[in-house]
Formats: structure tokens, sequence, C-alpha cells
């Protein structure tokens, strides 16, 4: 397992983060922590999980895995999503922020939350408020890394203006999606992130999991693809490129999955894609894929089968925030 510095700080991620999403929901508690557990023997030592995540079970199963191994592990978790019906059951504001990562360090029964995003942007973000909330948790030890997950570029650098100005530990990482079929992040925000020492931790490498190639011919019974009404239009969109994708991918002894998320890996802004796992039998195949080191002529041939210009028409949700005049800070 290769290790990484999280963006400008000294700690040393693996380029392998381990996502749980599914922990607590698709993926039973006992296939869970049996995942984790593998991960973290094999050199995996960034998880990355959220309150939010199967309304808290997920942080809870974590938690239970992390037992007697926590020092070993990068945590990462989030705050800003709906966790209940009240006004203030979400989003930036001190209130929620405060109570949010206490209950989140109940259920990961841990002293602290090792980096902490900002989960989503909000209207009338109160930026102020967010930073300094951000801050009096890491002079506590609650969290030691503030992050922000899905910032436009201007929100990101007005964020971390206000963290210097202040005298503030600033934001070390950013979550997004990006994969051979979204790629707005390559228009502002990784230039950005590189520019001023972000980490950015990639989320959807695998576009749903249209790049894996199993959606080519026929949906599986019971796959993601019959739920997910993105992959049809984008397997349909993409077909050739996937096909060359796989091609391109036997010929080198690896899978289409380790191909796409190579080439993720490959961007110099990149820290980490985050992969999310539901069977122990698919983190042992993942894992393989990450002894593909990508030269950059690989990456330039392979990110010639993807004509992105056209995403929008395929159905793709990035950048999120096309109205992003929408969140003027306050």
């Amino acid at each position: 397992m290769k290790y990484v510095h999280l963006g400008n700080s000294n700690v040393f991620v693996s380029e392998f983060c381990l996502g749980t999403m599914m922990f607590g929901g698709k993926t039973a508690p006992d296939e869970s922590v049996r995942i984790i557990r593998r991960a973290v023997d094999a050199g995996v030592n960034f998880v990355d999980t959220a309150d939010v995540y199967n309304a808290g079970r997920s942080e809870e199963i974590v938690g239970q895995a992390l037992q007697g191994i926590r020092d070993r592990v990068v945590l990462a978790s989030k705050v800003g999503m709906k966790m209940g019906e009240g006004p203030n059951d979400m989003g930036i504001s001190r209130f929620h922020i405060v109570r949010a990562v206490e209950a989140s360090l109940k259920r990961l029964g841990t002293d602290r939350i090792d980096l902490y995003y900002i989960h989503w942007p909000m209207t009338a973000m109160n930026l102020e408020e967010m930073v300094r909330a951000l801050e009096d948790l890491i002079r506590q030890g609650k969290i030691l890394y503030p992050a922000f997950s899905n910032f436009p570029a201007w929100l990101l650098t007005r964020s971390m203006w206000l963290q210097d100005v202040s005298g503030y530990v600033p934001m070390v990482a950013g979550q997004y999606p990006y994969n051979l079929i979204e790629r707005g992040l390559e228009v502002e925000v990784l230039p950005a992130a590189r520019a001023m020492g972000v980490g950015i931790v990639v989320y959807r490498p695998l576009s749903a999991g249209a790049l894996t190639g199993k959606y080519l011919d026929a949906v599986p019974s019971g796959a993601r693809g019959e739920q997910d009404d993105r992959l049809e239009p984008w397997t349909q969109r993409y077909e050739e490129g996937i096909r060359k994708l796989r091609d391109l991918a036997q010929d080198r002894g690896h899978t289409t999955a380790d191909a796409a998320i190579a080439w993720v890996r490959s961007h110099p802004a990149v820290t980490a894609p985050i992969v999310g796992i539901s069977r122990l039998q698919q983190l042992e195949d993942n894992l393989k894929g990450f002894g593909w080191e990508m030269t950059p002529e690989e990456r330039e041939k392979i990110a010639g089968f993807f004509p992105t210009a056209v995403w929008e028409e395929a159905g793709g949700q990035f950048p999120p925030w096309r109205r992003s005049y929408d969140i003027i800070p306050r």
C-alpha cells in the first residue's frame, strides 16, 4: 500500500480510502466489520463515513470495527445533512455542528474525528460562524483537521481566506466526484486545490458502476443499475470508451474498474479515491488494482476514450452547484 500526505498536513493516508456508505444498509453489520478489519490488515489506514449514512448506523459499525485498532486509522466523517425533523437538525450553524460532533463521537466510540468535512454547501452560508465552530472543535481536540465537500472553487478559496486571516487551522482536504465521465473538477477545483495545498479525496471514481463495464450488455439481476437512472445514459453514451478501457486493462492484466481507479489516482492533485465496498470479495478485488501506477502516456490515451464535452447530455450530475450564485455567504 502506498501512503501520501493529506494535503499540506504531515499526516499520511493510504491511497485507498475505504468508503462505508453501504454499511448498516445494503451491507450487514458482521460483513461490514470483516471488510474494515481486512482493509486495515491490508494496509488501508483511511476510512470514510458520515453521520447521515444509514441514519448513523454506518458510524456505529465503523466504531465497532475499529475497537482496539483505532489509532491505526485516519477516520473521516461529515456534518451538514438532515439528521432529524427539527429546523436545526441539519446545516452548518455552530448549534448544529457542535451537537453533530458529539453525536458522531458517541456513535464512533472515539475521542476525536481525524478529518471532519462540511458535507455540502448551503444557501446563505455564514462562513465566519462555520470556520470558527470548526476551529473551536480543533482546539478542544474533538476534530483534528477541518475539510469541505462539494464546494465550488470560489467557496473553498473564500473559506480558506477567512481561516488564514483569523489564524485558524486551514481546510486540509476536499471531497468531490471525479471520474472519466464526470470531469468538471478539472476546470477550477483541482488547480485551486493543488495551488493551496488541499488534498482532494474522490468519490464516485467508477461513475456509480458505469466504468466497471458490467452494464455494457445487460444489467445483472439485483445490481445497482436497476435503481440508478444515471447508469443507462452513461453506459449508452460512453459504450465505445468503456469497451476500449476494458480492452486496455485486460492487455495489462487488470480489470476495467482497476483502470478507471488508476486513472483517477494518476492526477497529481488527487490524494485518494474513495472505494465504496459492499462485499468482502469486492474489497479483495479492488486491493489488487492498486498496484497499477499509471503513466502520463496511459492517462492521456485513456482520457481520449471519453468525449466528456457531451457529459451533460448523458445525464451527468456534476458540478452539483450549477447555480452556485445561490450560495451567497452572509
